[in-house]
């Protein structure tokens, strides 16, 4: 905004942020979206947008980190590091933008690709967010910071254990892990049935070693929407949280709803008031 916009619009824009006249500021991936209301009656459209990371140019970065503990360990720690630049350069990448003309611009008030004041408003809303939260430059950049953390956590387990592809958590279940599964071709008319298996299975209803074996394993989801809120395996893992905490509420109730109705036996005598001690 400084190398770009004139002084007059610089001024300007900082007190249109000061005075509130932003109704509304939304951060996604590639873009900020902001209504600033100027003199007229109707706000202003202002958008700037930036270029996002593709999943493979993503995973090079992640590689990248996970191969420097330093950078590793602070992320970890919810610390975005100050030298973070140092691992995207080296890939001819930035995470920060550098330069005005890596930022498209446009507004409602006048020709596109000025930076007017209003553009100079959300900029500086932007720059006091970014102060607060770093990790929101991760999501301009087509990845929440919690997907972003989660890849890191599970590149550090997965290099840890070795090289080549593993699997962070794998339980065996005698009699089932041991029996070979038919190709997928041959049973898509009933892949999906339980079959009469599923009674022989005699599994604890407790709290799994490792949260989220089954997510964990598959990774982050290639199938990523540009408008999602949400990352598809945050979704997931809330259901299974919330799924697996309805079953173990309902296991850890039931000898207590059982205990509670044991105590009502049938040789308790009727009440006074009773019909049967009306009638005699």
């Amino acid at each position: 905004m400084e190398q770009a916009a004139d002084g007059a619009a610089v001024v300007e824009g900082l007190e249109y942020a000061k005075l509130g006249q932003t109704r509304r500021l939304s951060i996604d991936p590639g873009r900020v979206e902001a209504s600033v209301q100027g003199r007229e009656f109707r706000a202003y459209t202002t958008m700037l947008r930036v270029k996002t990371f593709d999943h493979a140019e993503w995973q090079r970065v992640i590689d990248s980190m996970a191969d420097q503990a330093i950078y590793a360990a602070k992320l970890l720690a919810g610390e975005l590091p100050q030298n973070i630049e140092d691992v995207f350069v080296p890939l001819g990448m930035k995470l920060f933008p550098g330069d005005p003309s890596e930022i498209e611009i446009s507004c409602t008030c006048g020709p596109a690709r000025v930076w007017c004041k209003h553009v100079c408003c959300v900029t500086s809303l932007l720059a006091d967010r970014l102060g607060r939260d770093p990790f929101l430059m991760f999501v301009l950049r087509g990845l929440s910071g919690e997907e972003m953390l989660e890849r890191l956590r599970q590149r550090r387990t997965v290099a840890g254990a070795g090289t080549g592809s593993v699997a962070v958590y794998a339980p065996r279940v005698p009699g089932v892990s041991d029996e070979v599964s038919e190709p997928l071709e041959s049973v898509l008319e009933h892949f999906w049935e339980a079959g009469p298996q599923m009674a022989e299975l005699d599994l604890p209803i407790e709290r799994p070693v490792v949260s989220h074996p089954l997510l964990r394993r598959l990774g982050p989801s290639p199938f990523q929407t540009a408008n999602a809120k949400f990352p598809l395996v945050g979704l997931l893992a809330t259901c299974y949280e919330l799924a697996s905490e309805a079953v173990i509420k309902s296991v850890e109730e039931g000898p207590r709803l059982a205990l509670a109705e044991s105590d009502l036996t049938p040789s308790q005598e009727p009440p006074s008031d009773s019909p049967s001690t009306l009638d005699e």
